[in-house]
């Protein structure tokens, strides 16, 4: 345990350094992803999502008029901050081979960018449904309304913080609690000496 919370403490800046520098091409990667998801989902297509100052995002709908079209704001790296969690677990844990640690690392990784998508997907929905006054009563009825209001909340909350943990357990708790067992290796087999026929 002291050596997973040292290399913790080790890897938490350079992890938070590349989250940094890798953000604008992320928050690009979560907002087109996003976009094709409602894009699916509406007819017409009418919503676009909209990078702002590298760190937020503008709900932009193009059937309403220019001065109103830009219907709701979000920070971007409210979503995926625990990305920082993900790779900080994932490459601290001791005594795992790196090879091993980066190809779980990659797993969890797209686990989590599937979930981020699914996020940013959920926070237009919710505030399609919720926050646009007689337009979202007029378009959503109260199931709806509610149904996303308190997936977004599951999702942007508990859901968002957990998931850092339950996927460090899911690929981990069996080494953490020494129930994997290392596939054991062969015993070299011994080569017994030929023996030389008697020339005739």
């Amino acid at each position: 345990m002291r050596g997973l919370v040292r290399n913790l403490l080790l890897t938490l800046a350079p992890v938070t350094v590349v989250w940094f520098l890798a953000t604008p091409l992320y928050n690009r990667l979560l907002l087109g992803g996003a976009q094709s998801l409602l894009h699916w989902t509406e007819s017409p297509n009418v919503t676009n999502l909209l990078p702002r100052d590298g760190q937020s995002a503008f709900v932009q709908r193009r059937d309403f008029p220019p001065a109103k079209s830009l219907v709701h704001g979000f920070q971007l790296t409210d979503v995926h901050f625990h990305l920082i969690l993900v790779a900080t677990l994932f490459l601290a844990i001791p005594g795992i081979p790196w090879r091993r640690k980066l190809e779980n690392l990659a797993w969890a990784l797209g686990i989590t960018v599937f979930f981020d998508i699914i996020l940013v997907f959920l926070i237009v929905k919710a505030a399609y449904a919720t926050s646009l006054g007689a337009w979202s009563a007029g378009h959503y009825g109260a199931f709806a309304q509610n149904a996303y209001g308190l997936s977004k909340h599951l999702m942007d909350l508990p859901f968002k913080l957990g998931l850092p943990f339950v996927l460090w357990g899911a690929f981990y708790l069996g080494d953490l609690r020494g129930d994997r067992v290392e596939p054991a290796t062969a015993a070299p087999s011994i080569r017994l000496p030929r023996s030389r026929k008697k020339a005739r």
